[in-house]
């Protein structure tokens, strides 16, 4: 019992010399009553996968765009030392949007980004569009007290419309400009793959996959793409980190507008 005693003996004269808690693998020591900075999680989820194809271009499919595209932008977002990647899917696999939203959930995810590339009925439709869930009024049971009410899956981005909405403008400005790209709207509308989702979400349509032209330019996505980019940069701004070897940016007000109704509907799940 000699060797537990003096180890014992240790620990009480590193603590009172007012010793510090060795560092953390891949970073440094919290100090005195601080805990250590937890990674922003970040939860993928590409669109479709499996039977769910999707919509469909001249010889694309919206599963396999969505999927490209959420490995493109990991693969960028793993440099970073304070964000956490998490894919809902990683191959061609069929989730249902309950399922989406609680990978999300688990996780307890910082934010949820769906990746889409959706369809339209429009001849020559063109350009990316970004969605938030404003859910509809879920019907109410019979003696169900409003706080209940209030915590229904339905519901789950209520809260967090706020933080939805300031990440959909400055993703929207950093879209607007790419060269050629237009300035995408913003649309609301309860949207089931986001709707149990407790954190910050948005639906991105990164471009019209039935028009021709669309689908040439979603089919050479790559890691350098501008659209990926964007992406990219607005995860970080809203994670509060910069670029490797970059300054962080500077914080910014909470915007005060709420997203309005939509018009259109996304064709995605």
């Amino acid at each position: 019992m000699a060797a537990p005693a003096a180890l014992l003996c240790a620990a009480l004269a590193w603590s009172e010399a007012g010793a510090q808690a060795p560092p953390l693998p891949g970073g440094s020591a919290p100090g005195p009553g601080q805990k250590p900075k937890e990674a922003f999680v970040l939860v993928i989820d590409p669109g479709h996968g499996g039977r769910d194809e999707g919509s469909k271009g001249p010889g694309l499919l919206e599963k396999d765009v969505t999927l490209k595209a959420a490995r493109l932008l990991g693969e960028r977002l793993k440099r970073y030392e304070g964000i956490k990647v998490v894919f809902t899917r990683e191959d061609d696999k069929e989730l249902t949007p309950v399922q989406r939203a609680a990978v999300g959930n688990f996780h307890a995810a910082s934010f949820f980004l769906s990746i889409q590339a959706d369809a339209s009925w429009r001849p020559g439709a063109r350009g990316a569009s970004i969605f938030l869930s404003a859910p509809q009024r879920p019907p109410r049971v019979e003696g169900e007290p409003s706080e209940a009410m209030a915590l229904r899956w339905q519901r789950g981005q209520n809260v967090h419309l706020a933080g939805s909405l300031r990440f959909a403008q400055d993703l929207q400005a950093r879209f607007a400009a790419i060269p050629g790209a237009g300035k995408p709207p913003i649309l609301t509308l309860p949207l089931q793959n986001l709707e149990g989702a407790r954190m910050p979400a948005a639906y991105v349509s990164l471009g019209v996959i039935s028009t021709p032209e669309e689908a040439a330019r979603l089919r050479e996505l790559n890691e350098e793409n501008p659209y990926i980019l964007a992406l990219e940069a607005e995860i970080a701004r809203f994670a509060g980190l910069a670029k490797p070897g970059e300054a962080p940016p500077a914080p910014q007000a909470p915007a005060p507008a709420s997203p309005g109704s939509a018009a259109s509907r996304p064709g995605g799940d």
